[in-house]
């Protein structure tokens, strides 16, 4: 049966975590999987055989996902109804990717991603885990680990070739979406790691141009905010600390329920006339 998600994600010579991880329980995946390697040789040809789909297009991250998208499988934006683009330096298993897939569908979002565990390298704060929360809704989600509803993906895609780098193309989906406050969600119940140190890869080796003047540059161009790196709202799991405000106001709230309830179902007529009941042997209702 076809699946309605996909994973599609660079890959190259040292990449081993879709392995490892992604596909650590292969049978249980609710996603099919395309690996786009971007060095020149392949090394090890056992990596096709490994995947649902495998193209060797010697590019950026971003641009390898244009180019599939647009030329080789345009088909797929009908095919699949989410997109889930991993960077190849991502630890997350096969069930947390599933669960990722089923909340991002049950809670209709535009683009969401996973939280980032407490060891993680990172850019932004906001992205690590906070364990008090189920989901927190954001202005912003990242380049390194999106995942898109199809729609989205389909207004997304020109942005996917505006630079080398993709920094800032983040920002130019808030302005896109008109900035939303329940579209773009962190799911803190699902957790992945950034394995390797922001800016270390070979990506920044090869560019060949600032990632920060492209970043300026094509916010400019689409009078984007910068960075909109904010919490509009979240989700809470109830605990000792937090649930005590709302038990109070429940057993306030449910003690004046009872009292209006007792007058109106016990006033003096009704315990007259079921005091006269008791008397006379028979009950009152």
């Amino acid at each position: 049966m076809h699946k309605r998600n996909i994973v599609i994600a660079p890959c190259g010579n040292k990449s081993y975590l879709f392995e490892e991880a992604w596909l650590k329980n292969k049978e249980e995946r609710n996603f099919d999987i395309c690996l786009l390697f971007y060095h020149e040789h392949i090394n090890n040809q056992d990596v096709v055989k490994s995947v649902d789909h495998f193209y060797h297009l010697k590019d950026f991250k971003y641009k390898m996902i244009f180019t599939l998208l647009t030329k080789i499988n345009p088909e797929w934006l009908q095919h699949y109804d989410y997109f889930y683009f991993l960077d190849d330096d991502i630890y997350i298993d096969t069930e947390s990717i599933n669960q990722l897939f089923n909340l991002s569908k049950a809670f209709d979002t535009s683009i969401s991603c996973a939280a980032l565990s407490a060891d993680s390298f990172c850019s932004w704060p906001i992205f690590k885990q906070d364990p008090t929360a189920f989901l927190r809704y954001v202005g912003q989600i990242e380049v390194m680990a999106p995942l898109f509803n199809s729609q989205t993906l389909k207004l997304m895609l020109p942005t996917f070739v505006e630079n080398k780098s993709s920094w800032g193309i983040d920002s130019v989906w808030s302005k896109l979406l008109n900035y939303p406050k329940n579209k773009m969600v962190i799911f803190d119940t699902v957790v992945m790691k950034h394995t390797l140190p922001v800016g270390g890869g070979e990506l920044y080796l090869k560019i060949g141009v600032s990632p920060h003047d492209e970043w300026a540059s094509i916010v400019d161009r689409y009078g984007a905010k910068m960075e909109n790196f904010v919490e509009y709202g979240r989700l809470k799991y109830l605990s000792t600390e937090n649930s005590i405000p709302y038990s109070i106001k429940n057993s306030i709230s449910r003690g004046f329920s009872q009292i209006t309830k007792k007058m109106r179902d016990y006033d003096l007529l009704s315990r007259i006339k079921n005091r006269l009941g008791f008397l006379s042997g028979k009950k009152i209702i």
